[in-house]
């Protein structure tokens, strides 16, 4: 028998044996749905920069921490979905091409046909071949591979899914074959550290305009290397984190009980990021102990993030990520003025249509494919078992 992790309608996760009718059901864990989608509209929030009295589209600016939660939530969404006893590679890989790739190469050539091939080429800035040799790495999802590609990417958030992409085709089948740290104050010595360094090389190397469509060359090479190493270090951390929810260890006894403390630092730094006196990056070094105290569904915080407005929010999540930059843009070419000089009507109207498109991409786009994908991949499956 093969097991394969899906996901039912109503969002419980189960795992389905070929050659038997009946799935065994793994719940959902609602509250890391919603707590994706929090990160999600919050990084959509932080590009659109609405203007709201005394400076408070600040607090929404802690988008490029926001991804590191995402690589986070993907080491622990996987190491729950799958395990040694029941990974196969072929079906682990199909399954995570379903998941991202139809929306991502939607997003890319749309990027491309409206922005990037009649706006943003340009002999000296930005040649043709330069932007080519950029759209076909980019659809092997391989452009934010240091050595490999140029960091580059048209829809700007894309970059994270050639990290993410990394992790799973290399990252997570090697840390199956490793055993977690079983101590807790191990495991609690490897998060700090992972996220030390993680924060360390972003202060150090961050370089925004490495992933804009124009020739560049960063200060320093590891500025090349650090939006991987981010996925990576959070993605393991995912991992470790997993492994004492796995155990219900004192790490995960420690998250859950004090899980709204957690919250209310993770406040405090937005605070703090707001006067001045921290920078936002520094959340990196909470999203372990939140993820994991999000997993006790009991607690108020849990239930607020799993209730069905911000559970919606994570279903779509990966949608309103993957569109709400061109849909952005698509509205600074209507309006042909400065997003700036925007009353707050059209900010109103750009959030519903952002929710909306969300909302149709993810029925008429991811759905469908993950559908599609994961019916070949049954079929192909009962064919080598008969």
């Amino acid at each position: 028998m093969i097991p394969i992790p899906t996901r039912a309608r109503d969002g419980r996760l189960e795992t389905h044996q070929i050659g038997q009718g009946t799935p065994v059901p793994r719940p959902e864990l609602r509250a890391l749905t919603g707590l994706r989608g929090v990160a999600a509209t919050t990084v959509a929030l932080a590009h659109f920069r609405p203007l709201l009295p005394y400076d408070a589209h600040l607090f929404f600016l802690w988008q490029n921490a926001a991804v590191d939660l995402f690589f986070c939530l993907s080491g622990f969404t996987l190491s729950y979905v799958y395990s040694r006893e029941n990974f196969q590679f072929s079906n682990y890989l199909m399954a995570r091409v379903a998941r991202i790739y139809p929306l991502y190469v939607v997003t890319l050539i749309i990027a491309g046909a409206f922005y990037i091939w009649p706006l943003v080429i340009d002999p000296v800035t930005y040649p043709t071949r330069t932007a080519f040799s950029d759209f076909v790495l980019q659809a092997m999802m391989l452009n934010c591979w240091p050595v490999v590609g140029s960091c580059v990417h048209w829809n700007p958030p894309a970059w994270s899914i050639s990290v993410e992409w990394f992790c799973y085709v290399l990252l997570f089948p090697l840390l199956l074959l490793q055993n977690a740290p079983r101590s807790t104050p191990i495991k609690l010595l490897c998060l700090i550290v992972l996220s030390a360094v993680s924060f360390r090389l972003f202060m150090d190397y961050y370089d925004e305009r490495l992933t804009n469509p124009e020739l560049y060359v960063a200060k320093s090479q590891w500025s090349y290397w650090l939006n991987l190493l981010r996925g990576v270090f959070g993605f393991t951390a995912g991992w470790i984190v997993f492994a004492s929810f796995e155990k219900r260890d004192g790490l995960y006894a420690v998250c859950t009980r004090f899980s709204t403390p957690l919250w209310l630092g993770f406040v405090a730094i937005l605070v703090l990021w707001y006067c001045g006196r921290i920078h936002s990056q520094a959340l990196v070094f909470l999203f372990p102990f939140v993820v994991l105290a999000a997993t006790e569904p009991a607690s108020a915080t849990s239930r607020l993030l799993g209730s069905r407005p911000l559970h919606f929010l994570g279903v779509i999540s990966y949608s309103i990520y993957m569109t709400h930059i061109i849909v952005f843009a698509l509205f600074i070419l209507a309006f042909k003025s400065r997003p700036d000089t925007w009353p707050i009507s059209i900010y109103v109207l750009l959030l519903g249509t952002t929710f909306l498109i969300s909302t149709g991409t993810y029925f008429a786009i991811e759905m469908p494919a993950r559908n599609a994908i994961r019916g070949l991949q049954h079929m192909r499956l009962a064919r080598v078992i008969q």
